[in-house]
């Protein structure tokens, strides 16, 4: 091969690097009403989140063994023609995703107001038709008027340090002492989360607006 079409072959397959990643899988979270099946026309909200397992950044993460946080915040807001839109109140809750290396197993630790919630699964296609799983949550407007569902969703990787701070909360003492760990160990966890490439995400989707009769 000539040494111009070696070169011509390479910015060939350059030009197709940009589009390939494009075409990759990309989390994404989708926020639905459910059927009206009330007197009064309230709707609960159905939340979905796309593609997390699949999308590279995030499925990286789990084969480098960062579990992987979600935390949801739901918002219920009143429209008000003419007015700024009067927010009622929020609920949050969260879901970490582990990874156990040693039996390559995946664990799910829901975190609620009522408590801790865990499920297993034994491989990844197990564990990502169980993320994709349309979720209805438990929550209704209060009062009569036009309102919506705000949803906001925050992905991102812990730290050794981060998931030492979660399990002491979910142990039930989150005022124990911390194991100690040196300065070094510090710097060189914060160094391969950063080396990792691992991002924080922010998605954010608003539900239709629904009447409460």
């Amino acid at each position: 091969m000539r040494p111009r079409d070696l070169v011509l072959l390479l910015a060939g397959i350059g030009a197709l690097a940009p589009v390939a990643r494009a075409q990759a899988p990309r989390v994404s979270l989708a926020v639905r009403l459910s059927p009206d099946s009330t007197p009064s026309g309230a709707r609960r909200p159905w939340i979905q989140v796309r593609d997390l397992i699949p999308d590279p950044v995030w499925s990286e993460a789990l084969n480098r063994t960062f579990p992987v946080r979600l935390e949801f915040r739901l918002e219920i807001w009143r429209g008000r023609d003419g007015w700024i839109d009067d927010f009622q109140r929020a609920t949050e809750w969260s879901l970490v995703i582990q990874r156990e290396p040693l039996q390559d197993v995946y664990r799910v630790t829901r975190i609620l107001l009522s408590g801790p919630e865990e499920f297993h699964f034994a491989t990844r296609d197990e564990l990502a038709a169980w993320m994709r799983q349309v979720n209805q949550i438990d929550v209704l407007p209060r009062g009569t008027g036009t309102f919506y569902y705000n949803v906001s969703l925050r992905i991102s990787a812990l730290s050794d340090e981060d998931m030492e701070d979660l399990e002491r909360f979910l142990s039930g003492d989150p005022t124990a002492p911390k194991r100690q760990s040196s300065p070094l160990i510090r710097a060189m966890r914060n160094f391969f989360l950063r080396m990792a490439g691992l991002p924080v995400q922010t998605l954010e989707m608003r539900s239709e607006k629904f009447l409460v009769r």
